[in-house]
């Protein structure tokens, strides 16, 4: 369980601007100081308290007010799946209110209970039992998931669909389906990103970038760049140079 689920929090002193890249977990968040706007091309929108980001396939940037601090679980798909009653292609790219998502009674009962364990200055670890007892796990139903993702992982990214359905025993439209009601993501998605972020696994001052898209599992320079740019929104170039040579290091 442990490997699916981990928490901290996030103190933010300063107003920030900031960007997060495709992962392979959803984010749920918990705001007990300020709060986070996101920002797109239609202006800042103010999140709520608590919310939920699913898997991202490009970019989100975000706005924290002055001293915002935030209570952050990462989660696997897989395993928020089992906590929740809606698929997870229907909050992939969004962030959500856990409003709509549980009872109001219950939102603002976890708002409280986050917000005491700030004021108490509790350990992010003390406050995971909260989460627990609001998502109750449900039982593992299509046992094939979990392999086919540890499979991709494993490879990479660098797995056929097809030949992975064949040796899990299922048809390629039910992977398909088990993955975009439980991942968020088509299987050939997934692996792209398991691909994406082999690059910051790998990477290393001394690796040209074409040495890294071949390291990172990419067949040529063009696609890494072509892929690269889908996520980020910018060349893989400008990205390294903005963030390894400057004293943020990785923002993501």
């Amino acid at each position: 369980m442990s490997d699916l689920i981990r928490i901290s929090w996030s103190h933010k002193e300063s107003p920030e601007t900031y960007t997060i890249l495709p992962g392979e977990e959803c984010v749920i968040g918990v705001q007990t100081k300020g709060r986070i706007s996101l920002i797109s091309g239609r202006g800042p929108k103010t999140l709520s308290k608590a919310g939920l980001t699913g898997i991202l396939r490009g970019p989100r940037t975000f706005f924290s007010e002055k001293n915002t601090k935030s209570l952050l679980v990462y989660i696997s798909p897989l395993l928020l799946s089992r906590m929740i009653s809606v698929p997870m292609d229907q909050i992939s790219d969004s962030s959500v209110s856990l409003e709509d998502l549980f009872s109001k009674e219950m939102i603002s009962g976890l708002i409280a209970d986050c917000e005491e364990a700030d004021w108490k200055e509790e350990e992010a670890a003390q406050a995971l039992e909260k989460f627990r007892l609001l998502l109750p796990i449900k039982e593992e139903k299509e046992k094939f998931l979990p392999e086919a993702v540890l499979r991709i992982k494993s490879s990479l990214g660098e797995i056929g669909i097809k030949n992975l359905a064949s040796d899990l025993g299922v048809s390629q439209s039910s992977l398909e389906r088990g993955f975009k009601s439980r991942v968020g993501l088509s299987p050939k998605e997934f692996a792209g990103l398991v691909r994406f972020r082999n690059i910051f696994k790998f990477y290393n001052s001394s690796l040209s970038l074409t040495e890294l898209a071949l390291e990172a599992g990419y067949y040529d320079q063009a696609h890494f760049i072509r892929e690269f740019k889908k996520k980020t929104g910018i060349s893989p170039k400008q990205w390294f140079r903005q963030n390894v040579s400057s004293s943020l290091g990785f923002n993501f």
